[in-house]
């Protein structure tokens, strides 16, 4: 019986490795595909003067310090502003990228915000890959 139990428990555990290692390979490549498009789609370009900026600590198990700042910036006269979120200190003056038809909708310095829920699937595959393995060995006689 509780060689069932374990073959049972090492496939259940399979199934969910396959699917969260399937679910984190799309993930990075839709996220990869969205920012290639926002990429395509910014192509104004100006430069954008720190008006703020703070610093807060991110991460639990290694804290590491992140750097919110705001920027002004003029397009055709008008004046926007736009927000970045990095782990490195941001200069006086960034690259702002922009759409032309939309100055509005924009993003600080080399690279549009990607969002990225790889992560979520990624951990869960782990974890289901270990499992698998566990309950294989006890299915197998390891222990």
């Amino acid at each position: 019986m509780k060689l069932l139990i374990n073959l049972f428990l090492a496939l259940v555990s399979a199934i969910v490795f396959v699917y969260a290692a399937y679910n984190t390979v799309v993930e990075w490549d839709r996220a990869d595909m969205a920012a290639e498009e926002q990429k395509a789609a910014y192509t104004g370009e100006t430069t954008g003067r720190k008006i703020a900026q703070d610093s807060y600590s991110a991460g639990s198990a290694h804290p590491h310090t992140r750097y919110r700042a705001t920027f002004e910036y003029e397009v055709d006269g008008t004046t926007y502003q736009a927000e970045m979120d990095s782990g490195m200190e941001p200069r006086d003056e960034e690259d702002v990228h922009y759409v032309p038809g939309d100055p509005a909708t924009c993003y600080v310095d080399q690279f549009p915000k990607k969002d990225d829920e790889s992560g979520d699937y990624l951990g869960t595959a782990v974890v289901a890959g270990i499992m698998t393995f566990a309950f294989l060995g006890g299915a197998l006689g390891f222990y």
